[in-house]
Parts: C-alpha cells; structure tokens; sequence
C-alpha cells in the first residue's frame, strides 16, 4: 500500500514557517523554580569503527512544490527541530516505510554546509536503507551514511538563524529481540511474537558544539546519545495485523482508524513507542495529576501459594509515588502522562514519556526487595535525568545513570526506610564496585564493570557529597541542576558549577577517590555541548 501524505498536523509546519517564521521563535522549555524538599527519613568524540558505506544521489525531479526549501526571515529567537513523521508497518513482516520531514533551525552561530543526521536503526546491517533525500522545493541532495552518521550535503549554506526543510524516505527492517544474546539489550527496537517495539526508530539532526557535530560509535554497553529536544507528529499506520494490537506511546494520541493513530509530543528528546498484542492496561494519577499508565502482559499474574500475584499492580504503585517522589525532589514532571511498558528484553530502558522494565522483573517479583521495585524507580527518574535534563550518555553516562541510580535509594528512604540498608547490600556492597565514576562508555568490556564504575561508584560518590553537605544543600543542588537543565544538555563542569567555591572545597576530597579528573576548573562562561539549549547556568 502507497504511503500516507505528512499528517495534518505535520503539514501545516511547513505553512506556519512561510507565513510568519512563527517557528523560530523560543520553544525551550521554561526552567522550574527550586521545589522545597520533603523530609526523609534517615567531549571528545570517540572515533567510530570503519564500516560499509554508501553515497546516494537521487534524481532531481521536476519541481512540483510550493514550500520553499530555507526560509531566512530575520530572528533573534531559537527554535527547537520539528519531525513530521508518516509510517506505514506491514505487521507481519515487521517492515516499516516511512516518510519523515525535518523542519531545522540553524542555531549555532555559523554557516552550514552540510547538516548531520544520527541514525540510530543502522547499527547493524539490514535494518535501516534510505531510499531518498530532498529539499522541500524538490531539489534531491547528496548524502552518505557511515555507520550511524548520515551527511547531508546542502546546495548552499544555511545561515544562522536561516531554516531548512528536508524530506527523507527510508525503510525499516526490524530485527527480532536477541534473546540471550550480545545484542538483547537492545531490544528496545525489535519484536517478539507479542511485542514490536519502535525505540529511537526516526533519524535526528544531531547535536552541533559549536565546531563539529557529535556521533558516537553504537557499542552494547550503555548509551552513547546525546539529543536535543525537539516537536515530533507521527501518523503511523499499521497493516495485516491481529484486532488485539495496542499501542503504548507517550504524547497525546489520536486513533484516526482501526488502523491508524497520530501522536503529537511537544519538547522530548525522541519518540519511541511499542506495539503489543492484548496488552493489559492500568493507569493511575499522580499527586499533580500526571497519568501513570502501565502495559503488560498475562505472565505479570503470578501464581502462588495463597492465589496469585499481580505484579503489574506493584509496578504502578511502585511508578507513582516514583513521579510524587520526584516531582517534590527534582521539578515538575514535564508532560501529561507516563508510560511504562514491560519489555521483551532484559532490565530496563528510558525514553522520553515512556520506560521499559523487563519482563523477567516483572515474574521475579518477590515483595518489596525485588528488582521489580528499583528498576521501575530508576527508569521513572529516568524522567528527570535524561528526559528532562540531558548529558552526553557516551562520555558523561554517570550524569543520568548515577542519578538515576540514587533516586532508587531515595524512593527506598522515603518509601521503605527500614530497607536502606538492604539495598545498599543487594544493589551496590556485594558487588564491591571499582572503577572512576567520570569514565566514557568506551572504556568498559563488560556490562558488570561499566555497571559498577558508573551507576555503583557513582552512588557511593553521591552518598559522601550528601554526608558531606547535609541533606538540604545536597537536594537543593540536585533541584537546581533539574531546573537549569530543563531542556537543555549538560556537563559535568555545569553540574559542579552550582556549587558554591566553599562547597566545592569542601567536597574535594570525595572528587579526589572517585573522579579521575577531580579538578573543577570554574566556568567564566557557560559551557555547552548544544549551541541550540545554551544559556547561562
């Protein structure tokens, strides 16, 4: 079946830039103010790997449309990228044609020659071919894709402040879930016979640091994104497939047809969602109001002795208090509605207004100290450190992932304070973690020492900084790194930064044990890894 045209709502991106530029102006998001704290109880860029590349040339249509391909109307605003997004997915195939136009605003301060794309479904062969790359007027452009990095060469610069519409068409192979294997980590994008997940499936412009932009090599050890926010339409059609399809996906969603939905999610840094068959659905609000909704399946019914076990229930009440919790440490939680979707792959996995928590958790459930309840409390903070603030996950991961990691601790202190002390032994102590904290996603060979030195050691660092500066400067900070970093992509130095020089000395000595480079050289100017989100901390 041909593709669907762009959404109606993606079509009108397009028309909304000719007629006033509207879409440059300012749609970061705006900073929360420092939330009082509730009582608790007591780059470098790596060099990527030499690949199979190709150079593809498409030809130059007659050009049929009206829609200018740069629009260079004067602004001293910024603007977040727009992806309008059509996707048809034959379901038993698992093969996905898309149609994606990019509406992008040069906010680096220099002329663009070329704009780079990161296009995370091609980390192995045989998932990800492009078929088409064109300006808006119809011009085709020339490209080349190596490994993850597609660059895209543009028929004259792109001034700054000046923006660009660029249509790619490409096709998605999704590979079945690697269970048991290297690659089962990753099963955010791939299926079962019950679940087809769709995880950072849409290429993005990638992040720009003022002299180069940024890929990283893809590795199954940790992340290795850095993403900015953007708008994202999707229409996404959906063909030869069972009536008890659901489908789980952040935004707000629209179901057009008994085929066809359309989800819009303003200011996140990707759109990722699953398609499940007879999924179970609960749903519950959170003290603001924030609609917690958790999909899963049959097996989260546990059978036992006194009846049975309702696992997906304890996740959502595990997921909850997560958002109030958090929402009262760290800021608002920035959108409508959460979704947590049991996955078909090990442990867990973050995304903006969606998390995964693997469905051995979810059958393993054995009361309170069970994984099932620190890792649907680590992929809800995931909300805050990643969603909310971003980092570089390949050469800062201990930025998302050792916060992440304490906010488990946290929600146990406020929740169950009587288990602190079990999850200090379960999740860190028995594992005698080694390793420096500020380590890049390179340096590890293993899952269990990348685990350790990052999310284990990082704890035992955050632990000492709020021993050593009292639970009300040490949850201030962490609130005013949340409301600096809404929106934006952070380092480490803007982290520190927030510290007072008296506090900073103060904690030299904790910087020394973990850190492999202690020293915080002071910031005489903000330091940004995205021109697009930078502003003063």
């Amino acid at each position: 079946m041909a593709l669907m045209k762009i959404s109606r709502v993606a079509s009108t991106i397009g028309f909304m830039l000719l007629a006033a530029c509207s879409l440059t102006q300012s749609m970061e998001l705006t900073p929360s103010p420092p939330t009082p704290r509730p009582t608790l109880p007591q780059s470098t860029l790596v060099p990527t790997a030499v690949r199979d590349t190709h150079t593809i040339t498409t030809p130059s249509p007659a050009p049929t449309a009206t829609l200018a391909a740069f629009d260079c109307t004067p602004t001293q605003d910024s603007a977040i990228t727009h992806y309008g997004v059509s996707a048809e997915m034959q379901y038993a195939k698992r093969d996905v044609k898309v149609a994606q136009e990019i509406v992008y605003t040069n906010t680096t301060g220099i002329a663009l020659s070329t704009i780079v794309f990161n296009v995370k479904t091609n980390w192995q062969p045989g998932i990800f071919r492009l078929q088409s790359i064109d300006l808006a007027d119809g011009e085709s452009l020339k490209s080349h894709l190596n490994g993850q990095q597609l660059e895209v060469k543009l028929p004259q610069p792109l001034n700054p402040a000046c923006v660009a519409h660029i249509n790619l068409k490409f096709d998605l192979h999704m590979p079945p879930i690697d269970i048991g294997g290297p690659h089962a980590y990753q099963g955010y994008l791939g299926y079962t016979g019950r679940q087809s997940n769709l995880g950072q499936w849409l290429p993005v412009v990638a992040v720009h640091n003022g002299t180069t932009w940024v890929t990283h090599e893809e590795i199954p050890i940790g992340e290795q994104d850095v993403l900015d926010i953007a708008d994202w339409y999707v229409t996404f059609r959906i063909t030869n497939a069972p009536n008890t399809i659901q489908i789980a996906a952040p935004g707000t969603s629209e179901r057009l047809s008994d085929s066809e939905w359309h989800f819009t999610l303003s200011a996140s840094r990707d759109f990722s969602f699953s398609i499940g068959e007879n999924y179970r659905l609960l749903q519950q609000k959170s003290n603001s109001g924030v609609n917690v909704e958790l999909y899963t399946f049959t097996d989260a019914i546990i059978p036992a002795d006194t009846g049975t076990i309702d696992s997906a229930a304890f996740a959502l009440t595990t997921a909850v208090k997560s958002v109030n919790l958090y929402e009262s440490l760290y800021g608002d939680y920035p959108l409508k509605r959460l979704v947590i979707v049991e996955g078909d792959f090990p442990d867990g996995m973050e995304f903006s207004g969606i998390v995964f928590v693997g469905s051995e958790y979810f059958k393993g459930l054995n009361g309170v100290q069970s994984y099932l309840t620190i890792i649907t409390a680590h992929e809800v903070a995931h909300q805050w450190w990643y969603a909310r603030v971003g980092n570089d996950q390949a050469i800062n991961p201990w930025l998302d992932e050792a916060l992440a990691t304490y906010s488990e601790l946290v929600f146990i202190e406020k929740y169950y304070p009587t288990l602190a002390d079990w999850w200090w032994e379960f999740r860190v102590n028995r594992l005698s973690p080694q390793g420096y904290v500020d380590s890049t996603v390179y340096e590890f060979t293993t899952r269990r020492t990348y685990i350790n030195a990052i999310y284990l050691r990082g704890v035992k660092m955050l632990a000492e900084l709020r021993a050593t500066l009292g639970d009300d400067v040490f949850f201030g900070w962490l609130n005013h790194y949340s409301s600096e970093g809404s929106g934006r992509i952070m380092t480490p130095e803007q982290f520190w930064s927030l510290l007072t020089p008296e506090q900073l000395s103060r904690t030299e000595s904790i910087r020394q044990i973990y850190l492999r480079k202690p020293q915080i050289i002071p910031l005489s100017t903000p330091a940004c890894d995205s021109v697009t989100t930078c502003s003063p901390p």
